[in-house]
């Protein structure tokens, strides 16, 4: 009898336990909103068409967009043919006044605004309604004392690295 019963509750239990663990495996501590059946990426070379900025530019974007891609999420990233297809190419990169003010006679920048813009076309081999083409840009400033020639490595990853987040965020996450 006894063991009837502890039967009969141990198979009620499994049952719910294999209802509650079913239901863990759709959620991501990352955000994405991906089908199970999505496991492949491909992210071509983002070229520069505007021909300004470091010679490595083309790199660092490349590079953080897969690093990223492969930090947070399960694809496997591939040479081409990817479940999700990424190419693009750097628009913009200009170095522009920001903040004016005047000293004298005269009207000087006391910021200088970076911008960086970045082409993403985006397919979704599975669900291609998720497919889009669009321009995603990232400023930062600088004080007008820094000249465009002698930012550091570590500024241009940091403006490529945010643009990183929102080309993810828009293709992975949908925000």
């Amino acid at each position: 009898m006894t063991l009837k019963i502890n039967t009969r509750f141990l198979s009620y239990m499994l049952v719910l336990l294999l209802f509650v663990c079913g239901g863990c495996g759709i959620y991501s501590f990352t955000g994405t909103t991906l089908s199970p059946d999505i496991r492949t990426i491909s992210i071509q070379n983002i070229e520069n068409s505007t021909g300004e900025g470091p010679s490595n530019l083309t790199q660092v974007v490349t590079n953080n967009l897969k690093d990223y891609y492969r930090r947070n999420t399960n694809l496997a990233i591939v040479q081409s043919e990817g479940d999700l297809q990424l190419e693009g190419q750097i628009v913009s990169f200009t170095y522009s006044p920001a903040a004016i003010q005047r000293e004298g006679q005269q009207d000087i920048a006391s910021l200088n605004r970076l911008t960086l813009g970045v082409q993403i076309r985006f397919a979704n081999v599975k669900q291609p309604d998720k497919d889009f083409e669009r321009t995603f840009t990232i400023s930062q400033d600088f004080p007008q004392n820094v000249d465009v020639t002698q930012l550091s490595t570590a500024q241009i990853e940091q403006l490529s690295e945010q643009l990183v987040v929102d080309v993810f965020n828009k293709t992975v996450a949908d925000w």
